[in-house]
């Protein structure tokens, strides 16, 4: 089966807002076998729309839009949808109650031009949105979402699942495996992997996400067992670098280890300047193990908060392993992480480049500290020492490391 995604919205051609529901879609599609004929991008205009939609019905067997769905003058999406269909626009009676039940639950103040968002085209289905007001459309082949990617995300695998039950496309649905790695770049992992894939119909790719790399393994249900083969020669050879599956997280990992440990963690930053500590707190139920945070950006702060001696920092400098190494022996808990280092894009030296980064983990009475230089923009360097610095303690709590 072959699908066309139409993105409707004028500040997407403008660069006013980047489309992100695209990728989601793709990635769920891939999971049932609908291969992405095309995707397009048109403004709020009833005639682009329509042009959109006579080419996407030559090409493909299922039309997603997305956006235009709201309760503005601008929002047409449904209209085009009706027009290229020659239906009537109606509104229905259960999801003008819904939404106005939203409206009531939620305090917000209902205006006439709201019922835009439960109208449909006549003979429409309704897909609920527990995230926003508008649901979902589907009606002859075409199916229309909201563009606020959270109300995509809520709402597209639920449709794709009631899809692929009215189409019979769970017979032999696609297998996915992802595999979360961290450490490792793209070309030396195509390198270690790409001999294992010799049977037809299996499949690999790389996903590089904020967290990591995704090795997506993938073929027929059908072909599970040999997906499960190939996944398990693979953590034979990087096993180490694997740190989860399918929506694992590191600092996810990292707290549930720590409450069935029953360990304590509390974290000092100088570089990073609180995203480890944002990471942490991200993550619900962390309030039974995380203490604090301690942002020690002066050396007069090292000093005062963690102890670190005058003399260490007069010596070695502020980035410096032995900095490091103080910094988290001044944590108190049962598990520390500290850092500190050069984020850039000034303060480099040659013996300290942008980049550098000292990072000391302590788990009870150990302590390791690691030196790395980062590649990338001021926010990319936090972010990768962030990742790092979970990415060992994870290790070190799994007795890896």
């Amino acid at each position: 089966m072959k699908a066309s995604i139409i993105l409707v919205g004028t500040e997407l051609l403008s660069g006013g807002t980047v489309d992100t529901n695209s990728i989601f879609m793709a990635e769920e599609l891939n999971k049932y076998g609908i291969e992405i004929k095309n995707k397009l991008t048109v403004k709020d205009s009833i005639e682009d729309i329509l042009v959109a939609l006579e080419f996407a019905r030559k090409n493909s067997d299922l039309i997603i839009t997305s956006g235009g769905l709201g309760p503005t003058i601008d929002d047409i999406t449904k209209d085009a949808v009706a027009m290229f269909l020659n239906k009537k626009i109606i509104v229905d009676d259960e999801d003008l109650a819904i939404m106005m039940k939203k409206f009531e639950e939620r305090q917000l103040t209902y205006t006439p031009n709201n019922i835009k968002q439960v109208e449909k085209p006549e003979g429409a289905v309704s897909i609920p949105n527990k995230v926003g007001m508008c649901p979902a459309v589907y009606v002859d082949g075409i199916v229309s979402f909201p563009g606020v990617p959270s109300e995509v995300y809520d709402m597209f695998p639920r449709f794709l699942e009631w899809f692929a039950r009215e189409k019979d496309l769970l017979v032999d649905k696609i297998y996915i495996r992802d595999l979360l790695v961290y450490g490792i770049g793209e070309a030396h992992l195509d390198q270690i992997i790409s001999g294992f894939f010799t049977e037809e119909g299996i499949d690999y790719e790389f996903l590089v996400k904020d967290f990591g790399i995704i090795i997506r393994l993938q073929g027929k249900n059908s072909n599970k067992n040999i997906v499960e083969k190939i996944a398990e020669k693979i953590y034979n050879i990087i096993g180490d670098n694997i740190f989860g599956e399918g929506n694992d997280r590191l600092e996810n990992l990292v707290i549930e280890k720590l409450k069935q440990e029953k360990l304590s963690l509390s974290v000092a930053e100088s570089c990073t300047g609180g995203m480890l500590s944002a990471k942490i707190v991200g993550v619900s139920g962390a309030s039974e193990v995380y203490e604090e945070g301690i942002t020690t950006y002066s050396n007069e702060a090292k000093q005062k908060r963690l102890g670190v001696k005058k003399e260490t920092l007069e010596k070695y400098g502020a980035v410096s392993k032995e900095t490091a190494e103080e910094m988290v022996r001044g944590l108190k808990t049962d598990v520390g992480i500290a850092t500190t280092g050069v984020a850039g894009p000034l303060g480099g030296t040659p013996e300290k480049p942008v980049g550098l980064v000292y990072m000391g983990i302590k788990v009870k009475d150990r302590v390791v500290v690691e030196r790395k230089v980062f590649v990338g923009t001021r926010n990319k360097i936090r972010e990768r020492a962030t990742l790092q610095c979970l990415f060992y303690l994870n290790k070190m709590l799994k007795g890896k490391y």
